[in-house]
């Protein structure tokens, strides 16, 4: 049965640092035969979420029945569906290559979870423990026996923290902040800092990190909101610390998406308006404020300014200036 077609990821795997060596992309609508490659069931579903080790014959297969130019030599590989979701690092994000960063000493501390019942994941321990075995590293354990069910064997599950030799104040110290930080508001998010630095991320990586999960609403910041402020509001919000919206002299004051709202579509609003000095962004959890407007849509939504309020007390994030007049090339005011 043909379908229509898909993008899929051959990854040929280092064998001793397991991450990806070699990639390539390729596309097609003939299932029926990928799935006869990887010896699946004829109704299995190839989605987006399932990934399939391959053996380096059946790269090869799959090399030959889709007229793929790949150097795998032998070597398994992943194959998986590719799919956007539209983040887009401006930087190598450690996931996956954290064995291969911290043999090349590029990466200082690390952990990985583990499942005594995933092969995938016994075997990345095991070739973790023998660069511990040699020196390279140091390891710590926190893994704990499930019990088993009747149909189900019992197994292991848990975290193992690595490091490079000379870097093992950082285990202690990851547990320090885990335990002692609050992690609503912006302690998540000096969490996330400090999580981030530990493992070794530049400074400018985590604010991009930060950044992105303000503005996608996930984990607690709450649901990320734009409004647009004048002069005198963008000084109040100074003078505030960002640490409140300010007052807005009308019945109701219009909030926006940031997921129908991008920067060109602000900056062309401060091109049409010369009132406006700034687009921010507060986080709020919406249950605060979700009687007043349908959150469900796409917005805009004009909002009572006698909310404010009720916001300010219940902002889990420092207001944000997404775009600003005098910091937007061509939107500086002419000089008199």
């Amino acid at each position: 049965m043909r379908h229509p077609a898909a993008c899929f990821i051959l990854s040929a795997i280092d064998p001793d640092l397991l991450c990806p060596w070699l990639e390539v992309r390729f596309e097609t609508d003939d299932f029926d035969t990928l799935r006869r490659l990887l010896e699946l069931d004829p109704s299995e579903h190839l989605g987006p979420k399932n990934f399939y080790l391959l053996t380096p014959a059946q790269v090869e297969a799959v090399c030959v029945a889709f007229e793929i130019n790949f150097e795998h030599g032998p070597r398994e590989a992943f194959l998986f569906q590719y799919v956007d979701n539209g983040i887009h690092f401006p930087y190598l994000v450690h996931t996956g290559y954290e064995l291969a960063l911290m043999v090349q000493r590029r990466k200082p501390f690390g952990f990985i979870d583990f499942h005594s019942g995933r092969p995938t994941s016994v075997r990345l321990k095991a070739q973790f423990d023998t660069y511990v075995a040699q020196g390279l590293l140091h390891s710590q354990e926190e893994i704990i026996d499930v019990a088993g069910r009747p149909s189900r064997p019992g197994h292991q599950i848990g975290q193992i923290f690595y490091t490079l030799k000379g870097e093992e104040w950082r285990i202690p110290a990851l547990e320090f902040i885990r335990q002692h930080i609050n992690r609503q508001g912006d302690g998540f998010e000096n969490l996330e800092r400090l999580e981030g630095a530990l493992l070794g991320y530049e400074r400018w990586q985590n604010d991009w990190w930060i950044d992105h999960l303000a503005r996608s609403g996930v984990t607690l910041y709450g649901a990320p909101l734009i409004c647009k402020v004048d002069r005198a509001q963008y000084d109040w919000l100074v003078h505030a610390g960002f640490r409140a919206l300010p007052p807005f002299d009308a019945p109701t004051f219009t909030l926006h998406s940031p997921h129908w709202l991008d920067d060109e579509a602000m900056k062309q609003a401060m091109q049409a308006d010369s009132r406006i000095e700034a687009f921010v962004q507060f986080n709020i959890g919406l249950r605060h404020i979700m009687h007043a407007a349908d959150f469900r849509t796409a917005g805009p939504y004009d909002i009572p300014t006698s909310l404010i309020p009720t916001i300010n007390s219940d902002l889990v994030r420092t207001v944000r200036i997404l775009v600003q007049r005098t910091e937007a090339p061509g939107l500086v005011e002419p000089s008199a």
